[in-house]
């Protein structure tokens, strides 16, 4: 009896070992865009934390929203940073990302060296970025709302990171261009303009919504759901990183520029406090981005699935 018993006690243990081993994941996958949308991470993609005992993690920064959106379809990613609406329009798609919180508000700006364009109103021609994504609907919007949708040709031919080093070398006149990328155009060309700010263009229409919120922080539902610890662990992470951030522009361009972020020790100081970073946990948010999202629905509905997303889309308290 007592032989049977410490079988059975050994067997016990292999299981218990085998089932802790097997609740792990080897390997956490964060995904950000280039540009302000990835910033606050800036401190994890250097150091690359892990999130428990032997789960390593692996960071990637991506030009654009379609580059990374086949990649969450398919589940590769565990955590991302992505334009709200991409975030929602993933979800009413039945894409399993919910959110986590909200790290990023409006940083938009319309830039030109032709000394002609003064004004959205005096353009006939302006290279956008990210169609599909936030800054096609605000332009969009606001151009609809002066009446200059049918006169002002916009086109999407750019990542930020190319358009903005077009814009410096002279290739292209005018543009829209998120932070960083609008404060390197400013430094290296000084007949370079900020002919609209788009943010003040949204507050003049909206001005009990001053602001708009543009950057998601976004978690596989399966993946809260099966390790909930590790999510705490990267948000916790992930708020520190930003407050770093924050603080030490300068040496978060430094580091920024080591790991592809899309922003160079020169532009930092100036461009990181005028980035809007922030931190707004999923449910906390909801008021605000409902109000967002219900204006999007007016006039670009297609741009987050079509409807305002269910109360599972705010995953995190």
């Amino acid at each position: 009896m007592l032989r049977i018993k410490t079988v059975f006690l050994f067997i016990l243990g292999i299981l218990v070992v085998t089932a802790s081993l097997v609740s792990q994941p080897a390997v956490v996958r964060i995904a950000a865009l280039k540009g302000p949308t990835g910033l606050g991470m800036t401190k994890l993609f250097q150091e690359k934390p892990n999130l428990a005992p032997d789960v390593r993690t692996e960071f990637f920064a991506f030009p654009s929203p379609d580059v990374v959106i086949p990649r969450l379809v398919n589940g590769e990613i565990d955590l991302a940073a992505l334009p709200l609406n991409v975030a929602v329009n993933l979800y009413n798609k039945k894409i399993p990302y919910g959110l986590a919180a909200i790290i990023g508000n409006g940083v938009l700006y319309c830039i030109s060296t032709d000394p002609n364009v003064k004004s959205l109103e005096t353009l006939d021609r302006i290279q956008n970025v990210a169609k599909g994504s936030t800054p096609e609907f605000i332009l969009r919007h606001i151009l609809e709302a002066k009446g200059l949708q049918e006169k002002v040709k916009v086109e999407f031919r750019y990542a930020p990171v190319e358009l903005a080093q077009l814009l410096v070398a002279g290739r292209e006149k005018t543009g829209v261009l998120p932070e960083p990328f609008a404060t390197k155009v400013l430094r290296a060309r000084p007949d370079a303009r900020i002919i609209s700010d788009l943010q003040e263009e949204w507050k003049a229409l909206y001005p009990d919504t001053p602001t708009y919120p543009m950057t998601a922080l976004v978690v596989k539902i399966s993946f809260l759901r099966a390790y909930g610890p590790m999510v705490d662990s990267f948000l916790s992470l992930y708020r520190e990183s930003q407050e770093w951030v924050k603080k030490h522009p300068e040496e978060a361009g430094i580091i920024a520029a080591q790991v592809s972020l899309g922003i160079d020790r020169e532009d930092a100081k100036d461009a990181i406090p005028r980035c809007n970073l922030t931190f707004v946990p999923a449910k906390e948010a909801r008021p605000v981005i409902e109000r967002f999202l219900k204006i999007l629905l007016q006039f670009a509905p297609e741009s987050i699935g079509g409807k305002l997303p269910d109360p599972e889309f705010y995953a995190i308290p």
